[in-house]
């Protein structure tokens, strides 16, 4: 009798249960019920694949704004470092002109030459270069690859003392003049070319002392290059600017800006800089490093 009623209480009644696997029954797990093992249906995968199209297209543009508010953000940030950094270069060095060969003359007590023909028209980072809207296509000398004389790399000026080198290993030979290269100066002497006028011509001389840029001279958010139209830096210049608008005159450099230059989200050099002020176009980034305009 135990043993009937054992049974009729354990085994499940076939007319009200579903069929279960006999060793889950065993083990005390229960009825079964098949229907929880069954995947999405498509009508389900449906609405929730349109749920995420709909989110998606709604916050993408968020999101886009936002990333190119950061790269935004980025570029005024780089454009004014690169230009703090060339004004510290030449409160350090004296020099109105970025050079390239920058290395002294036949002792510590002579500078290098200031002539025209060492003298370095554009300095840019890495990246590749932008086009040149039509507007200002007669200023084509934005766009001029690194060579070997008229074009270097903010790094070699800023970060490693080594003008025009390819791979910023020239410093003992075109280097701007180094605090280890200072000799001890007297007021009168032909050094104090490098002396502050406060220092009486002792261990304050002129010299890099870089690096000015804590980081390499990376291309902007766009992957273009920054560029410095650093040839107007000098105020007297004899020799004009290749690639530039027809019209001026090197003894006009003195009324030209000097910025730092970045042709922003639509990757083309709109502004114009070859007049008496530089107007910034479209989406260009730019910040003064000297402004002559009248």
């Amino acid at each position: 009798m135990k043993i009937i009623d054992y049974v009729n209480t354990q085994i499940p009644n076939p007319k009200s249960q579903r069929a279960v696997s006999p060793s889950l029954w065993g083990l005390g797990f229960g009825v079964w019920d098949l229907r929880a093992q069954r995947g999405m249906s498509l009508v389900e995968a449906s609405i929730i694949l349109s749920v995420v199209a709909v989110l998606s297209a709604v916050l993408s543009p968020a999101i886009n704004g936002y990333i190119e508010q950061a790269r935004q953000a980025r570029t005024r940030e780089d454009v004014q470092t690169i230009a703090e950094a060339i004004q510290d270069f030449i409160e350090d060095n004296a020099e109105h002109q970025f050079l390239r060969n920058a290395s002294n003359g036949s002792d510590d007590s002579d500078p290098p030459t200031r002539a025209d023909t060492n003298r370095v028209d554009l300095l840019v980072s890495d990246g590749d270069v932008p086009t040149l809207a039509t507007a200002v296509s007669t200023e084509s000398y934005w766009t001029q690859a690194v060579n070997s004389t008229t074009v270097d790399t903010l790094a070699n000026h800023l970060i490693d003392n080594a003008p025009l080198s390819s791979d910023g290993t020239s410093q003992g030979t075109t280097r701007y003049r180094h605090p280890t290269d200072v000799s001890v100066a007297s007021p009168g002497g032909n050094n104090i070319d490098f002396a502050r006028t406060d220092s009486s011509g002792s261990n304050a001389p002129y010299a890099w002392r870089g690096p000015y840029l804590r980081s390499p001279a990376d291309p902007d958010p766009w992957g273009n290059r920054y560029t410095v139209n650093v040839a107007f830096l000098d105020p007297s210049p004899t020799d004009t600017v290749s690639n530039i608008t027809s019209g001026w005159s090197a003894s006009d450099y003195y009324r030209l800006d000097v910025f730092v230059l970045s042709a922003g989200a639509d990757e083309e050099i709109d502004t114009k800089s070859a007049q008496d002020g530089a107007v910034p176009g479209d989406d260009d980034f730019i910040y003064l490093v000297s402004s002559h305009a009248k």
